[in-house]
């Protein structure tokens, strides 16, 4: 490999530093990619449970169609195909005793349909749905302000009756911002309202992954490759180095130097801290990143002796288990897996602080309780297999002091950017939100490049 220097050094190949390296590579740059671990897409990973042999993801992640930066990136690849499309949003809700409820958004296009399916759920007042539906109004006209508020907070505050809240909003807001609703910023759940569910035609269209999470960024390296690009696994980066107030390059744990006009991270600001320079570790200006708290996320996977529930996935109401998704629907598998465990099903609990000091058999037992109640046609069901995944520092934690602290993607040193779904996108932390961290960062280098 030539070490003679590169127009852009990205360090980090979680989905920020994937989508700054192909923006820039389309834009004929000579970028070198490095990766600690030996595989890319940081927390949007796959592998194989020893247990089954099936393959399961890190986490169960859903995608919306107002994830246009990802969707690009997914398109460039040639992955977007593995993606199942709802051809309008429709998701079922069902309360701890099975009661259930559904919102359907298919009788009118985009955000006039979303109001229709509010109109209609089942198990909601009409006092709590007119509330609603004014609120959508107020996001459509701009009269709202989310200062300093907490979701909670901002819900309150324009009369959303607790029924709604309760059987309606959480879910949304846990799901998105991986924060409870007394925590997380108002304006990042506004911004969801405003791009998902009231947006453009298909901004609302969920999307799920057919396949495991790796197998979305697959043809990366190979397209990197071809587009002059150069990706380097299981290398750490040590030390970014600084020479007369700018970046000359980086060093690695093994001695490695590489030269590059600018670099961009895409690392999470614990792991950014311990590569920047002394004197910028405690400079004013990055003082944010020692603020930064985080939510765990915790999913819990269960194989039955039966096929479970006739659903691909649900919100869950009144339980500690917040989504449940059927993967036997959603996602191929091979023949022998599912005569060998009919049910497969997925589970996820965001802001899951409760679970996370909690034993892996105690988790099961819980959320195995909380499903044969709310599926009582399948309490007689028999668990098989099980596996636990807890990630303590999924993402990081949306308060409203800390949405005006976010650091932004371009930095007061010229050439270094900063990448990751924590910076300042004015987004949750989302695979969208890491996604488009990428993309402006990738921006600021082409127009800085352009300028030399």
């Amino acid at each position: 490999m030539q070490n003679d220097g590169y127009e852009c050094i990205i360090i980090g190949a979680g989905v920020a530093g994937i989508t700054a390296a192909v923006e820039l590579a389309k834009a004929k740059k000579r970028v070198l990619l490095l990766e600690s671990k030996s595989y890319i897409g940081g927390r949007a990973r796959s592998f194989t449970d020893t247990t089954t042999g099936e393959t399961i993801d890190n986490g169960q992640h859903v995608l919306m169609g107002c994830y246009t930066s990802l969707l690009s990136v997914l398109k460039e690849l040639r992955t977007e195909q593995l993606l199942i499309k709802q051809s309008t949003l429709t998701v079922n809700f069902i309360d701890s005793k099975g009661q259930r409820d559904l919102l359907d958004t298919s009788k009118f296009p985009g955000k006039t349909g979303v109001a229709f399916g509010i109109a209609n759920l089942r198990n909601i007042s009409w006092k709590s749905k007119f509330h609603a539906l004014k609120l959508a109004i107020r996001l459509q006209l701009g009269t709202f302000s989310t200062k300093n508020l907490t979701a909670q907070d901002f819900l309150k505050k324009y009369n959303q009756p607790q029924e709604i809240i309760e059987r309606f909003w959480n879910p949304i807001i846990l799901a998105t911002l991986n924060s409870t609703p007394h925590q997380a910023a108002a304006s990042l759940l506004v911004e969801v309202l405003r791009l998902a569910f009231f947006g453009e035609r298909d901004a609302s269209q969920i999307l799920i992954p057919s396949v495991g999470l790796s197998a979305l960024f697959d043809t990366f390296p190979q397209w990197l490759e071809q587009h002059g690009g150069s990706l380097l696994l299981g290398t750490t980066v040590d030390k970014i180095e600084i020479k007369n107030g700018a970046i000359s390059g980086i060093t690695t744990s093994r001695g490695e130097h590489f030269k590059a006009k600018t670099i961009i991270t895409a690392l999470p600001p614990k792991q950014l801290l311990k590569i920047l320079p002394i004197e910028l570790q405690s400079h004013e200006k990055f003082s944010a990143l020692h603020k930064y708290q985080f939510s765990p996320i915790v999913s819990v996977y269960l194989w039955y002796d039966r096929a479970w529930c006739d659903i691909d996935f649900a919100a869950m109401l009144g339980t500690t288990t917040q989504w449940v998704f059927n993967r036997r629907k959603i996602i191929p598998h091979d023949n022998s897996l599912q005569v060998k465990y009919p049910g497969h099903i997925s589970l996820t609990v965001s802001a899951g602080n409760e679970l996370i000091e909690s034993s892996p058999e105690q988790v099961v037992m819980l959320c195995n309780e909380e499903l044969k109640s709310a599926f009582p046609e399948f309490a007689n069901a028999e668990l098989q297999a099980w596996k636990v995944i807890k990630e303590k520092s999924a993402t990081f934690l949306s308060t409203p002091t800390m949405e005006m602290q976010r650091i932004p993607t371009k930095t007061f040193i010229s050439n270094l950017f900063l990448a990751g779904d924590w910076t300042d996108t004015k987004l949750p932390a989302t695979l969208e939100g890491a996604a488009q961290s990428g993309k402006y960062a990738a921006h600021f280098v082409s127009d800085l490049l352009q300028k030399r």
